[in-house]
């Protein structure tokens, strides 16, 4: 199964981009808006993580920026009355870390804001997917760098020289997303030791 294609970019829009590869195969992927935001010029090197999808009547290949929005694609997809077409809206509209945040939490309102989102489908992805998503935060390590490195590297290493795994203290750092830079460092160990705690029981 196709992984990824690296190639030189030859077309490109907010719905779907043209990757040429070195074989001189060119290859149509359909993209969400958050990786056509990130795609280089047209002429230039692109990579796209690919995820091949096949239909009774159809075959379309669909290509994301990184690792994360292809993972989060196929975890959609395997819910019912999810399509092609509402996970990629979903991908389009939330950054992954405040869409895991809002499947953790049961922030129903804020999926409803997606397009194709009414509330049954709202309640029906925070059933399916809570629990599920949270490796995807081991590739988006925090949204938009609301704490500084030097911070995150603080809080790490006080955390890591008490015993717990820095990938689960990241992880808990990018959930909390906006409040963590409401709290003093000190605050925020205790938050973080408080949450994972609370998880693993």
């Amino acid at each position: 199964m196709l992984n990824y294609i690296h190639g030189i970019l030859i077309h490109k829009n907010p719905m779907k981009a043209v990757v040429e590869t070195a074989s001189g195969i060119a290859f149509e992927l359909m993209i969400p808006i958050s990786t056509y935001e990130v795609l280089p010029e047209t002429g230039k090197d692109c990579l796209l993580y690919t995820h091949l999808q096949i239909s009774q009547d159809d075959i379309r290949l669909y290509g994301f920026a990184t690792q994360a929005e292809c993972e989060l694609y196929k975890n959609l997809n395997r819910i019912s009355g999810v399509g092609p077409k509402i996970a990629l809206s979903i991908i389009s509209t939330l950054p992954i870390p405040t869409f895991v945040r809002a499947i953790e939490k049961g922030e129903e309102a804020l999926l409803t804001k997606i397009p194709g989102i009414g509330s049954k489908s709202a309640q029906r992805l925070i059933i399916e997917l809570k629990g599920k998503l949270l490796h995807l935060l081991e590739y988006e390590v925090s949204e938009g760098k609301m704490l500084k490195e030097d911070i995150i590297m603080e809080v790490e290493s006080a955390l890591q020289a008490l015993g717990f795994n820095p990938k689960e203290v990241r992880r808990e750092l990018s959930l909390l997303g906006e409040e963590a830079g409401k709290m003093p460092t000190e605050q925020l160990i205790k938050e973080i030791i408080r949450r994972i705690y609370q998880r693993s029981r």
